[in-house]
C-alpha cells in the first residue's frame, strides 16, 4: 500500500518535473542513508589505509619517500578512469529499466554485493603488503561502486519535490561528510590503536569487515524505505541505453557544463587535506607515522564537525537568496584555510584551518548538489547526475595525482630530502586555494534557476509521507 502511494505521489509532477508530493524527515534520511556507506568506504581508504600500504616496509618504506605521493596517486587514478565509465553508464541505463525492484534498486543491491567480495580481497592485498594487487582490488572496487551509485544519484531529482530540494540537499552533504568522518575513524580505530592495545595485529582485517557491514546496513535501508518504479516502456535496447550516456546532446546544456568544471575544481581542492594530512603532519610537522595518524584525526574531526554543522544551514540558506551566492562564500572559507596550512607554524594552526575548510566543504557539498539537481533534465535524472558524479569520483586521484607530482618535481629540486619534503607538502595546499578560487570564477557563467523552490520556510519537511 506504501508503494502505490508513493507512485501514485511521483506520478504527480511540477513544471520542472519534480514531484509536487513532500516526503516525510523519515524519507528524506532513508534517500540519504546509502551516500554514508560510499562516503565511508572511501574516506577509510584515502585517508589511511592506502598512505599506510605505500609507507610499509613490504612497498616503500617511508612517507618521506620521493616516489611515496605517486604512488598514492596510482591507486586513486586508476580508480577514477573506471568511475568515469561506469558511472554515467548504469545511471542511463536504470533511467530505462523495468525491473520489479524499480530502476535503480536492483543495480544498488547488487553493487553492494560485489563490493563485499572485492572488500576481501583488498584484506588480503592490504594484509600481505602487496602494492600491484591492492591497486588492482581499488579498480575492481571502483568499479561494482559505482554500479551501484550511478543509479543511486538518480533518487533526489526522481522523489524530491521542488520544496524539499535545499533540506535534502544538506541532508546528502551531511551524509557524505558524516561517512568522512566515520571511514578515517574506523581506519585509525583497527590500524593504528586496537593492535597495539590488544596485541593482535590481525584484528587490523576487522576493518574491512566493519565497512561492509555499513554498507549492508544502509542498502538494506534503500532497498526497503526508499520507493522507487520501474521506468517508463522504452524501445531501445541495453546497449542503446548504455551508449546514450555519452550523448554529444549533453554538452549544450551549458549551466550544467559550467557547475561541472567547477565542482571538478572545487572538490579537487577539497580532497588535498583527506588525502595528504599524514603525509603533510609527517614531513611539514616533524611527526612520527603514528604520531601523524593520530593527530590528522582531530584534524579531520574539526573539519567534518565544521562542515556537518553548516551544510543543512547552507543548503536552507541558498534555497532563500541563491545558490551562487552561498557557493561564494564557503570558496572564500576553503581557500583562506588552505592558505593557513601553507604557512602553519604549529599543530594548533593546523586545527584552527580545518575550520574554515570544514565549512567550505560542508556549504558545498550540500549547496552545489542543489544547484545540479536545479538545472538537469528530470527525466534523464539518472544519467546527468551520473555525468555530475564524475567531478566527485576524479577529485580524489585527480588531487591525489598532482599532489605526487608536485612533490616529485620538488624533490628533484631540491637535494636535502627532509627539507624538500617540507616544501612540497607546505606548496600542496597554496595550489589547493588556487583551484579553489578558479572553481568559484567558473560558477561565473551558470545562469542560477528562478523560482526553483517555494518560498521562505517551503522546503522544511512536511510531516506527511510520500
Amino acid at each position: 500500500m506504501l508503494e502505490v502511494t508513493a507512485h501514485s505521489a511521483a506520478d504527480d509532477r511540477d513544471a520542472s518535473g519534480r514531484p509536487k508530493a513532500p516526503l516525510s524527515t523519515g524519507r528524506l534520511l532513508a534517500v540519504t542513508a546509502y551516500w554514508l556507506a560510499i562516503t565511508s568506504l572511501m574516506g577509510a581508504l584515502t585517508f589511511s589505509v592506502i598512505p599506510r600500504l605505500v609507507e610499509s616496509p613490504g612497498v616503500l618504506g617511508s612517507a618521506q619517500h620521493p616516489l611515496a605521493g605517486l604512488a598514492v596517486g596510482a591507486i586513486t587514478t586508476v580508480g577514477v578512469l573506471i568511475a568515469i565509465v561506469v558511472q554515467p553508464t548504469m545511471g542511463a541505463i536504470s533511467d530505462s529499466t523495468r525491473h520489479r525492484l524499480g530502476r535503480r534498486k536492483p543495480y544498488i543491491v547488487a553493487g553492494t554485493l560485489m563490493d563485499l567480495v572485492f572488500l576481501a580481497f583488498l584484506a588480503w592485498a592490504f594484509w600481505n603488503e602487496l602494492y600491484w594487487p591492492f591497486l588492482a582490488g581499488v579498480a575492481l572496487l571502483q568499479f561494482s561502486s559505482n554500479f551501484a551509485q550511478g543509479p543511486y544519484q538518480g533518487y533526489v531529482p526522481d522523489l524530491v519535490p521542488s520544496r524539499q530540494v535545499g533540506v535534502a540537499s544538506g541532508l546528502l552533504g551531511a551524509a557524505n561528510l558524516a561517512g568522512n568522518l566515520i571511514g578515517p575513524g574506523i581506519a585509525i580505530l583497527f590500524i593504528s590503536i586496537l593492535p597495539g592495545l590488544l596485541g593482535f595485529p590481525e584484528i587490523t582485517l576487522g576493518l574491512f569487515v566493519a565497512l561492509g557491514l555499513i554498507e549492508v546496513v544502509t542498502m538494506l535501508i534503500t532497498v526497503i524505505w526508499v520507493p522507487d518504479r520501474p521506468a517508463p516502456p522504452t524501445e531501445l535496447g541495453l546497449l542503446e541505453r548504455a551508449r546514450a550516456a555519452w550523448g554529444t546532446d549533453i554538452l549544450a546544456e551549458k549551466d550544467f557544463v559550467w557547475v561541472m568544471i567547477s565542482r571538478l575544481l572545487v572538490l579537487t581542492g577539497l580532497v588535498t587535506l583527506q588525502a595528504f594530512a599524514v603525509f603533510y603532519l609527517e614531513n611539514a610537522h616533524r611527526m612520527t607515522p603514528d604520531e601523524a595518524q593520530g593527530s590528522a584525526f582531530p584534524v579531520l574531526i574539526v573539519m567534518l564537525v565544521a562542515a556537518l554543522i553548516a551544510a543543512i544551514p547552507g543548503a536552507r540558506i541558498s534555497s532563500r537568496v541563491g545558490r551562487k551566492p552561498v557557493l561564494y562564500v564557503a570558496i572564500a572559507l576553503g581557500a583562506i584555510g588552505g592558505l593557513l596550512l601553507a604557512v602553519a607554524p604549529s599543530y594548533a594552526v593546523v586545527l584552527a584551518a580545518a575550520i574554515p575548510i570544514g565549512i567550505c566543504s560542508g556549504v558545498f557539498l550540500g549547496v552545489d548538489w542543489a544547484l545540479m539537481t536545479d538545472i538537469i533534465p528530470k527525466a534523464e535524472s539518472g544519467r546527468y547526475m551520473g555525468i555530475s558524479n564524475i567531478a566527485v569520483a576524479g577529485a580524489g586521484p585527480i588531487g591525489s595525482a598532482v599532489g605526487g607530482l608536485i612533490t616529485f618535481l620538488i624533490a628533484l629540486l631540491i637535494a636535502d630530502r627532509v627539507a624538500a619534503a617540507d616544501v612540497a607538502y607546505r606548496a600542496l595546499f597554496v595550489v589547493m586555494a588556487l583551484e579553489l578560487l578558479v572553481g568559484g570564477l567558473a560558477l561565473r557563467r551558470v545562469r542560477e534557476p528562478v523560482g526553483s523552490e517555494s518560498p521562505v520556510g517551503a522546503d522544511d519537511p512536511e510531516p506527511a509521507a510520500a
